[in-house]
């Protein structure tokens, strides 16, 4: 059973509609109808050109073995990985962020995050949102991708959606849990991309059909584009009728029909050296295709990197597996960013749920920890080069300049051009502050 979203279209609806699976003019009528209903309720679109790469670190990002070394700690506490220089003097990282120790002086590291809930669910959805599930209610641990309040995608979608051909939020390369528009409704989530951009096969879904496909879906899908193409005819005609056009399924035919929106998915159009820089890795395509997305006008990327829950062999599973592809990929990101002109108008974020625990395990590994971890903002013309906040001699609490999600949440919206205190209201007249009542970073402006 698929639960259905506050204006009746079901998640089942959501994904097919979303991804162009079976999208008719019908459907694309009736949620542009919807829209308009609530177009004079829409707050003032900012005035920012800042675009945001929002990379999620599923399963929880050991602090200590990767921002918030602690030296002098008991081997059980700081673990195998020794702190090295980097580009900040002063500023340390783990000796397995080589790469990022190049490129510090264009990030901050925010050592001091802060919640209370060591589910992975509630921690996904805190960490997205900025809010708690606990303070909203008809929260579903046992759902990984329950949203019962905006994700902040979904927030710029509403509130700083691009006019571009591109959707305004995209999520790669899946479904980010807690990545959705809750009470905002379905034209404000994500345009999944469904595809892993590393992988040889890599298309998206819908914009290109592939070869051969032959499948009751691919007919569909078919039918859609014959649809659309009838739409794109009758646009002039109709153009009093779409005034006021739903902007997700705006997107959605603009994708189909953009030459502009299939060049920014072709990551083939890169050079192989390109490629190479950010690693043939799937976060490290995954960054690459967040540029050129940004590049060409979305306003929000979303970026899951998952397995991260070292409960056991957390030495092994950050050197070997999981952190030389963050490494790789967040420095590349960065310097290529940097070399474009493009990182003073993006906000690149490395975020996760919560950190480890302090003591490592009989497993070798490190468990949940939320009462202290850290994440990276870059770029976006911010203060960089600096780490803020502190956490004790054991990296087990934050001492210094406690930072919580909706802090985090109220400052990404600053930087991206929206005011943190926005007040929505819900279907049922519910009002929601954005935010959760959180406060910006200020240390993080110039």
């Amino acid at each position: 059973m698929f639960p259905a979203f506050c204006d009746g279209i079901d998640r089942r609806g959501f994904l097919r509609v979303g991804s162009l699976a079976g999208l008719s003019l019908a459907e694309v009528l009736q949620l542009q109808s919807a829209r308009a209903a609530d177009a004079s309720g829409q707050p003032a679109r900012p005035k920012t050109d800042i675009n945001c790469i929002f990379i999620f670190i599923i399963g929880g990002m050991a602090h200590q073995d990767l921002w918030d070394t602690k030296p002098e700690a008991p081997a059980e506490i700081r673990g195998d990985f020794t702190p090295i220089s980097t580009a900040v003097p002063g500023l340390f990282v783990s000796n397995i962020l080589p790469h990022v120790a190049g490129v510090t002086d264009s990030l901050a590291i925010l050592r001091g995050l802060t919640h209370g809930d060591p589910d992975h669910t509630a921690g996904y959805h805190v960490m997205m949102t900025g809010a708690h599930p606990g303070t909203v209610g008809n929260f579903n641990r046992n759902k990984h991708d329950n949203n019962v309040h905006p994700c902040l995608g979904s927030m710029v979608a509403k509130i700083g959606g691009g006019n571009g051909a591109l959707p305004p939020y995209i999520s790669v390369p899946n479904f980010l849990n807690s990545g959705g528009p809750a009470f905002l409704g379905a034209s404000y989530a994500p345009f999944v991309i469904e595809s892993d951009p590393a992988s040889p096969e890599f298309s998206v879904r819908d914009i290109i059909l592939p070869e051969g496909v032959a499948s009751d879906r691919s007919v569909r899908r078919q039918l859609a584009l014959r649809e659309v193409n009838r739409f794109e005819r009758d646009f002039e005609r109709a153009s009093k009728t779409v005034q006021a056009a739903d902007i997700f399924q705006e997107k959605a035919y603009n994708l189909m029909t953009s030459q502009q929106a299939k060049e920014a998915f072709d990551i083939t159009r890169e050079s192989d050296a390109t490629r190479q820089l950010y690693g043939m890795t799937s976060l490290g395509q995954c960054c690459l295709l967040g540029r050129r997305l940004v590049e060409a006008g979305c306003r929000f990327v979303s970026i899951e990197n998952g397995h991260w829950d070292t409960h056991r062999k957390n030495t092994m599973s950050l050197r070997d597996l999981l952190v030389p592809s963050l490494d790789q990929g967040l420095a590349a990101l960065l310097a290529d960013l940097k070399q474009r002109g493009l990182l003073d108008s993006t906000l690149v974020v490395v975020t996760t749920e919560f950190g480890r625990t302090p003591r490592i395990n009989q497993m070798a590994g490190r468990d949940h920890w939320p009462q202290a971890f850290s994440i990276v903002m870059a770029g976006a013309g911010l203060k960089t080069g600096q780490a803020i906040g502190a956490t004790d001699a054991q990296a087990a609490y934050v001492v210094d300049r406690p930072v919580t999600p909706p802090d985090m949440a109220a400052t990404i919206l600053k930087i991206l051009g929206i005011d943190p205190e926005i007040v929505m209201h819900t279907p049922v007249g519910r009002p929601i502050q954005l935010a959760s009542g959180g406060k910006p970073v200020t240390e993080l402006f110039q």
